[in-house]
């Protein structure tokens, strides 16, 4: 290979292997593609077939989802129960479909505990979108606040939607929630449990 390849004009953060070909006298500059054999076993011993009866599989950047998702790589295990605040453990399952299953809210989301935090996290932005662009939600809202028994109403209702199944997406569906409605009303179902966080502060 000659000493003034254009080789090494490529940046090093890329892998780039090529060769200068002399063909009839002519310099030809060919890329040669990267490829790679990663062997072992991947099935987490659910796969008991002889290596030399094994399909090789083809992976890359545009299917490297759909070779994930038909895998469905998934993951038990217990960690410490850090909501409890009691040292006590809690089992977990993780199951991963697409590269997207890895992002920390995705995670999160399927862990019921951690699922209800979300959703309650959620709704508050929701009130809180609610408070900045409705007055009459706002005003209803700070009488609520004012009164104690309304108050208790209110979280025990936060409590009851944040417990809904949520679908994993991104965003949960609010839809049929009291949170968008206006102006809420002191009719709140009796089939509720207390919550104790504390409401945001509302200032008039």
């Amino acid at each position: 290979m000659a000493s003034n390849s254009f080789q090494n004009e490529v940046p090093k953060a890329r892998v780039n292997i090529k060769l200068d070909l002399h063909t009839g006298g002519a310099q030809k500059k060919v890329e040669l593609p990267l490829k790679l054999m990663v062997m072992g076993d991947y099935s987490n011993g659910k796969e008991q077939r002889p290596l030399s009866v094994r399909e090789k599989v083809n992976i890359h950047k545009n299917n490297f989802d759909s070779v994930l998702g038909e895998f469905s790589p998934s993951l038990k295990l217990a960690v410490n129960n850090t909501l409890a605040d009691d040292d006590s453990d809690t089992s977990v399952e993780l199951n991963f479909q697409s590269m997207k299953d890895f992002e920390p809210e995705q995670v999160a989301r399927q862990i019921p505990q951690l699922r209800a935090l979300l959703a309650m996290r959620n709704l508050l932005r929701d009130l809180k979108s609610n408070l900045l662009d409705n007055v009459t939600f706002r005003h209803e809202l700070e009488r609520i606040l004012k009164d104690d028994a309304l108050s208790e109403e209110l979280r025990a209702e936060l409590a009851a939607l944040a417990r809904r199944p949520q679908k994993l997406s991104a965003t949960p569906d609010l839809s049929g929630t009291v949170l968008p409605l206006c102006p809420i009303t002191n009719s709140v179902s009796p089939n509720v449990r207390p919550f104790n966080s504390a409401l945001p502060k509302v200032s008039a």
